[in-house]
């Protein structure tokens, strides 16, 4: 029997949840930085196509749906410890602002942490027989060498383009 507290419904919804917070915190993250400008149609733009990214992973999805309730705990502990700053005047402001710094580090550790807890345990790791205990084998892999040029040729490009040209 259905009841107003059954909420499992919502779970066929949970890919438009994570688009919307995904879309939300990159556009909030832009606007606050200010990267790339005052621009708000650009922020906006950047926003929405890594949402789309985000739900078009599986992972990246589920990464979301797992860490966003964390993430929303977290949120509210800090709004509550800013007010109960505030609460003491201006006395303990400085050590209260190193405060929020270190709880913001822990905070963006644990998600990277559980972000990749998480990751670990749904990723499907195809068995080629290889030893990756040892760096060589790692490192002279040919994915990791790839990789390793499309980095390199990526830095090079952004620092001739960002360079001064005479």
């Amino acid at each position: 029997m259905a009841t107003f507290l059954d909420v499992t419904v919502l779970e066929n919804f949970s890919v438009i949840f994570v688009f919307i917070f995904v879309w939300l915190v990159v556009y909030a993250i832009l606007l606050y930085t200010k990267v790339l400008g005052q621009n708000q149609l650009i922020n906006i733009v950047i926003g929405l196509v890594v949402a789309f990214f985000v739900i078009i992973s599986e992972i990246a999805t589920l990464v979301i749906k797992q860490i966003a309730p964390v993430f929303a705990v977290v949120l509210v502990f800090i709004v509550i410890i800013s007010v109960a700053s505030g609460m003491f005047g201006n006395v303990q402001v400085e050590s209260l602002n190193s405060l929020k710094w270190v709880v913001l580090v822990i905070l963006i550790v644990a998600l990277i942490v559980g972000a990749l807890a998480i990751v670990r345990e749904n990723i499907d790791i195809p068995e080629r027989g290889e030893d990756f205990g040892k760096v060589s084998t790692v490192i002279f892999h040919p994915n990791f060498l790839g990789m390793a040029l499309i980095l390199a040729i990526a830095i090079f490009t952004v620092g001739l383009l960002a360079s001064k040209q005479t």
